[in-house]
């Protein structure tokens, strides 16, 4: 099977940590024997390559210095900017023009395409000129645009109605494209290799807290140092390590500053691999404390915490979006209401006050996991739904015939 990913973000080097789970799946794939390839926009230039064997075409749509609007805190976070609006028009039109021409000369079984705004018009355009299917995935993004842009539900209505699968990461993100237009779709989120770290150093239990993620304003993290006052009350050893660069890190760090807390709360930016392995062995609770933000943002799933459960770490997050398809109360972690520090500081100090608790929902939540969001279980249902795509479309032809 030949398949095509069409993409805003795939890794840029080896060292990369963008979209992590996209490039797990496309390595699975590829082990199952299938030719995957990637079609994604350049990086300042950045020409055609290859990750771990895996091609990825690079298409040019800007000058070099100013390619620059899919990748770190991503395109919808950057359209609200005028420039950015004008530069989306040539990677429209470099994006459509670079996907005729290479599913032309590839002739693609499947074109994939994630994120399907505005993706979805390279994929539609290229597949009237070279026959394929079209599967689409949907992140959340594409809804936030919908929000803002009264026009972009248009295109999405006609990608979903037309496509041949369609694909959601949480059944919150699953009801938002009903909502655009309703017909049977799949939920399949990101996986995790469940692969319990067991060669971690001793860790020696006290009252430290971890959070991980770009500095923006969907993220709440504003509501956990807020919180840590109250930590503080009943626990004055307790630290917070917020680990992530973005656009807030210089207002978060005034926040800190400005309660007094440069002893208890650690604001490192984005930092290397290693250290964030350190920070995850290390830490007693892992706290996600996501909000639906001014623009309508969410988290479409949480990705983060699958990691926080791999380190055996009990996790506490917001009640909103996908992340209840991860965190189901007072069973596999705690939930809290939304931009509620007391809140999060009670949830904290009731993991901190009762282990034997905490040690029952990292279990749970480990089993909710390797039931629900293995590789394994993901890539075969990846696979089938390529298969029963591919087959819809030969008995389609027969009884065409």
């Amino acid at each position: 099977m030949k398949i095509c990913f069409v993409t805003s973000v795939f890794p840029r080097h080896p060292d990369d940590l963008e979209v992590p789970w996209l490039r797990i799946l496309v390595k699975r794939l590829r082990a199952k024997g299938h030719d995957i390839r990637i079609f994604v926009p350049s990086f300042r230039g950045l020409k055609s390559h290859a990750i771990d064997g895996i091609p990825v075409k690079r298409f040019r749509y800007f000058f070099a210095p100013w390619e620059t609007l899919t990748h770190d805190e991503g395109a919808p976070n950057k359209i609200y900017k005028l420039h950015y609006k004008i530069i989306s028009v040539f990677y429209i039109l470099a994006g459509t023009l670079g996907l005729i021409r290479f599913h032309a000369k590839e002739r693609f079984d499947i074109l994939h395409v994630h994120w399907p705004f505005p993706h979805g018009i390279f994929g539609f355009v290229a597949r009237m000129l070279v026959r394929s299917k079209i599967v689409l995935t949907f992140y959340g993004a594409d809804m936030l645009l919908v929000k803002k842009y009264s026009f972009v539900k248009h295109f999405l209505r006609y990608f979903i109605k037309h496509a041949d699968s369609v694909i959601a990461i949480s059944s919150f993100t699953g009801k938002e494209v009903k909502a655009v237009y309703d017909r049977p779709l799949h939920i399949i989120p990101y996986g995790t290799a469940i692969a319990l770290k067991t060669d971690l150093p001793p860790h020696t239990p006290g009252h430290r807290i971890l959070s991980v993620g770009r500095m923006i304003e969907r993220k709440g993290f504003a509501y956990l140092i807020n919180a840590m006052p109250r930590v503080l009350a009943t626990y004055p050893d307790a630290r917070l390590t917020i680990a992530g660069g973005g656009a807030l890190h210089a207002d978060l760090v005034s926040l800190r500053d400005s309660l007094g807390l440069q002893q208890s709360v650690d604001l490192p930016g984005k930092v290397p691999n290693e250290t964030l392995e350190n920070l995850f062995a290390s830490c007693d609770v892992f706290v996600l404390p996501s909000i639906i933000d001014s623009k309508g943002d969410t988290e479409g799933l949480g990705v983060v915490i699958l990691e926080a459960l791999t380190y055996s770490k009990p996790v506490i997050a917001t009640e909103i979006g996908g992340i209840v398809d991860i965190v189901q109360h007072n069973k596999t972690g705690l939930l809290v209401p939304q931009k509620d520090p007391q809140a999060l500081a009670d949830a904290i100090c009731a993991i901190f006050s009762d282990p034997a608790r905490s040690k029952a929902l990292v279990a749970k939540g480990i089993r909710h996991i390797r039931e629900h969001f293995s590789w394994e279980n993901i890539v075969a249902t990846y696979l089938s739904l390529y298969d029963s795509t591919l087959k819809s479309s030969t008995e389609t032809d027969a009884r065409s015939a």
